[in-house]
């Protein structure tokens, strides 16, 4: 008897070794990120944004801060829940995810014109966009009210 609760604790037991090993080594993985210096940035950090009006557009620019880029298919101009035509303006690299495969990314810099601008108040108007640190991390999407800029 005593036997069959050892055979059949020593399966809780490898089941809990397991949960432990891997738990540990996603510890083990993430302090080895911050003690490279390889921290990551607020979102807010990563890609500043900046507005700009000319005329009847809006012109949001984006730095991009090194190691850092946004996937092309993600950034979307949204007035009143309705998506709003825009022109990205910057140098687009043909760049091979492995979860996505081919996509077209931003790094460093990327300029973001909307022509014909509904309404001068900018609290109706929203950005949302998806980036990544390179082989770290990748952010989920991110919405940004233009009137917070």
């Amino acid at each position: 008897m005593f036997h069959f609760v050892l055979l059949r604790n020593k399966k809780s037991l490898i089941s809990l070794y397991a949960i432990l090993i891997f738990m540990f080594s996603n510890n083990i993985l993430a302090l080895n990120q911050i003690g490279l210096g390889s921290e990551i940035l607020d979102p807010k950090d990563a890609f500043k944004m900046t507005i700009t009006r000319i005329d009847d557009s809006l012109l949001v620019n984006w730095k991009i801060e090194k190691t850092y880029y946004l996937y092309q298919n993600s950034i979307k101009v949204i007035h009143k829940n309705k998506p709003v035509e825009f022109e990205l303006i910057g140098d687009p690299i043909v760049h091979k995810d492995e979860f996505l495969g081919e996509t077209v990314i931003f790094r460093n810099s990327l300029d973001l014109e909307v022509f014909d601008q509904v309404e001068q108040n900018l609290m109706n108007y929203e950005v949302v966009f998806q980036g990544c640190a390179e082989k770290r991390f990748c952010y989920t999407p991110i919405k940004v009210k233009l009137s917070s800029l």
